[in-house]
């Protein structure tokens, strides 16, 4: 029956163990049918088969209250033209009928079973619990059959907690430190695994990085989901730091219609309007649109930071036949902001200064000079065609062309107060960044049967080509008064390509291609194993150095144990590579490397929607470039060695949606024996919502979370920074076609410090943030 179901393209939401029809709070909000569904189904427990032309443009009411199940299904089908009725374990949804079927009862007969959710891997996930992940293998994959930690943050979760910035996205997910240099606004500041950026993927191919911090940042209202995979990556994402890779997947067009504009205020003069729409362009549903836009004007903590994004991204997906499809997508994206960073002294900021603490709102920089940003094009496509039931190919391409403006001003930190104990000295610098980058990959999926072993076979390529350029400039500026700052007073100098700074101006590029050959292989319905294999070849050029080539060998290998009650342990072994430029003299580093062995449990009930995975894991990785002493300087280390346990869990109950992390991690520089810079001992999160549709108010969700952040040192065991502990809250109202929601971040508006440098200087975290948002949806 399910097998018929799904050949004939009906949308499926899984089942699990029966339930009885006793009464269950019910709280649904106006919204379209499909995802009145699937929540639905979340909530009370149900079975369904839903064809999705049946339910495509069609709104169902707000239901909420104490309901039994086939009461609150009939009350969301209500003048739809719709029933459900009963075939073997299934509820099929169908036109009304004058009679049920033969062979089936109506719905007031039917025992519900429970509650599950139809997925793809690249598709949206109702509620924070994502069952199915491609970032590890390529493959549509159940998560509990990867034998590797990994994590899904869905859009839901994001909009919950008002996420704008990847930071903000990631603060809640196990072996992620998401403030790393706090408010610092010129990149998107989080490590992985023992420190280490790793790599970010936008739906599986690289995302460009033009100039050192970016230049132009993610924006997570683009986003259907983003994925975590912990440990070295390489066999999947070619070259790529050992913490692991953040794959970042778009919104897509959908068949059903869905529209939403939002509104936005907020503190600090925060003002946005933001909008998603997608739905069917033909009435076969064979094309298909999708338009995301966003436009932010707001504030900061510091003054004259202030931040500004155009956001702009449609899409079509052609349905060519059932066999073959075509998404293909451009976006554009303009962000112009002022510079946030500091770099203050630690005389001042962790010890009181001559004359006290400097403020938090203080902005060293010059307002009629400062600038940071850019503009970025893309433009892509994606196309599959199976062949038959076994053999799908699968051709993705991409283009980004990125420029970049910067001009900044940063405290001379390691000098200290002048002698009036209240002025600093300050240094100017200023850049002008191009960078293209093309990503393509090919690769054959074939899903065939060996005797009694099922094989998913992987093989295929990708390429990277980037060039990058950038002209710099820097030197010495006047001081100012930190306590009390008169701007205006220092002169901008004459930039042009005759003055550049020739230690940091010139052009780069990378070339890369890899092979990957992949077997996952599931022996009976108890043993999986997956094994990969990929070889790179990479050339780095520059300007300023020799060009450096590397080749490289990685290999992956992990099993995992199907046992009963959805648990799964888990042991696996991964390796990485990446090339490390040079360094200031053009002496080219040796490349970082890293090997992982990680065991593991996760939990994945087919009755509740839970997901819950506990991980262990000992990462060697040799060759890491850190910062240097003075800004704009670095210098490479030896061999670290880190050890950690990470705790994660994500769950959508009836009246509740929770997301839970632990971390531990231990890290040892071995030529040193010191902890490695600026990675906490410990971080906790939990999130919390609970939805009050059983108190008899339908449509109110409110939420509160808690995040400690340990104490991390500065790389040489003498300079320790505190840890801290954040509230977060929001409270929403769903009514009709309106959402309306008030977020709050760093709840009791502390002041802390997000990291303090052996080099010297301090850099604060976000104090309070507030939104109040209002959702119109159609």
């Amino acid at each position: 029956m399910l097998a018929a179901a799904l050949a004939s393209g009906l949308t499926v939401i899984q089942p699990a163990v029966a339930q009885s029809a006793a009464p269950v709070p019910i709280d649904l909000p106006a919204q379209p049918l499909g995802q009145a569904l699937n929540a639905f189904a979340r909530q009370a427990g149900v079975q369904l088969l839903v064809a999705p032309e049946l339910v495509a443009g069609r709104r169902a009411p707000a239901v909420s209250g104490l309901l039994a199940p086939s009461e609150a299904l009939r009350r969301l089908l209500a003048g739809s033209g719709l029933e459900a009725v009963a075939q073997g374990d299934a509820l099929v949804l169908q036109r009304s009928e004058p009679r049920p079927a033969p062979g089936a009862r109506t719905l007031g007969e039917v025992t519900v079973t429970a509650s599950g959710q139809a997925e793809h891997a690249w598709g949206p996930v109702p509620g924070y619990t994502a069952r199915r992940s491609a970032t590890a293998t390529r493959t549509d994959t159940p998560l509990n059959e990867i034998p590797q930690s990994i994590s899904v943050i869905t859009a839901e979760q994001i909009r919950d907690q008002n996420a704008q910035t990847m930071q903000e996205v990631l603060r809640y997910t196990a072996g992620v430190h998401a403030d790393v240099y706090g408010l610092d606004n010129r990149g998107d500041w989080f490590t992985l695994r023992g420190g280490s950026q790793g790599s970010t993927l936008l739906d599986g191919l690289r995302r460009p990085l033009t100039g050192w911090y970016g230049v132009v940042r993610d924006e997570p209202y683009a986003f259907e989901r983003v994925e975590v995979l912990r440990g070295p990556a390489s066999v999947m994402a070619g070259q790529n730091g050992p913490g692991g890779v953040v794959n970042l997947v778009s919104k897509r067009p959908q068949a059903e219609s869905a529209r939403e504009v939002s509104l936005q205020v907020g503190n600090h003069d925060h003002k946005q309007v933001a909008a998603d729409l997608t739905g069917a362009l033909n009435e076969d549903g064979s094309v298909l649109y999708r338009v995301v836009a966003l436009n932010r004007d707001s504030g900061t903590q510091v003054e004259y930071a202030d931040i500004e994004r155009q956001y702009f991204a449609p899409s079509l997906t052609w349905n060519i036949s059932p066999a073959t499809s075509l998404w293909v997508y451009t976006q554009y994206q303009n962000d112009r902001s002022g510079n946030t960073e500091g770099f203050f002294p630690l005389e001042g900021t962790l010890y009181d200064g001559p004359n006290g603490r400097i403020p938090v709102e203080r902005y060293v920089s010059e307002p009629d000079w400062d600038t940071y940003g850019g503009r970025r094009w893309r433009i892509g496509y994606e196309f599959s065609h199976a062949f038959n039931e076994q053999w799908k190919l699968t051709h993705r391409l991409r283009h980004d062309d990125v420029k970049g403006r910067h001009r900044s001003l940063y405290a001379n930190y390691w000098e200290g107060f002048l002698a009036d104990g209240r002025s600093l000295n300050r240094t100017w610098y200023a850049t002008d960044d191009q960078g293209r980058i093309t990503n393509a990959d090919l690769f054959m999926e074939g899903r065939i049967a060996w005797g009694s072993v099922q094989h998913t076979l992987l093989v295929g390529m990708d390429a990277m080509r980037q060039r990058s350029s950038r002209l710099y400039w820097s030197g010495a500026a006047t001081p100012l008064d930190v306590y009390t700052p008169a701007y205006g007073q220092w002169t901008p100098p004459d930039l042009t390509e005759a003055n550049t700074s020739a230690a940091n101006t010139g052009d780069t590029g990378l070339d890369q291609w890899g092979l990957l050959l992949q077997d996952q292989m599931k022996f009976g319905d108890r043993w999986v194993l997956v094994a990969a294999l990929r070889h790179d070849r990479s050339k780095s050029i520059s300007s300023r150095a020799e060009d450096l080539k590397v080749n490289a060998t990685t290999h992956s290998l992990g099993g995992v144990y199907l046992a009963d009650g959805g648990w799964s342990p888990y042991l696996s072994y991964a390796e990485s590579f990446e090339p490390q430029g040079a360094n200031l003299q053009g002496k080219p580093f040796d490349p970082k490397r890293g090997k992982q062995i990680e065991a593991g449990l996760k939990w994945q009930p087919a009755a509740w929607p839970v997901t819950a995975s506990a991980a262990v894991y000992n990462l060697r990785e040799t060759g890491r470039v850190t910062d240097g002493e003075l800004p704009g300087t670095t210098r490479q280390l030896g061999d670290i060695e880190v050890k950690g346990v990470e705790l994660e869990l994500h769950a959508n109950l009836r009246a509740w949606d929770l997301v839970a992390a632990y971390t531990r991690t231990d890290t040892e520089d071995r030529e040193t024996g010191k902890r490695v810079a600026n990675v906490p001992n410990e971080t906790i999160a939990l999130w919390a919502v609970h939805r009050f549709g059983s108190w008899g108010v339908p449509g109110l969700k409110a939420g509160l979370g808690l995040r400690h952040v340990g104490s991390t040192w500065d790389g040489h065991d003498t300079l320790k920074t505190a840890g801290v502990d954040l509230v977060d809250a929001m409270v929403s109202y769903d009514i009709d076609r309106w959402l309306v929601a008030l977020n709050v971040s760093n709840l009791a508006d502390k002041t802390y410090f997000a990291a303090c440098l052996h080099r010297g200087d301090c850099w604060y975290g976000t104090k309070r943030k507030v939104t109040l948002s209002a959702t119109l949806r159609w």
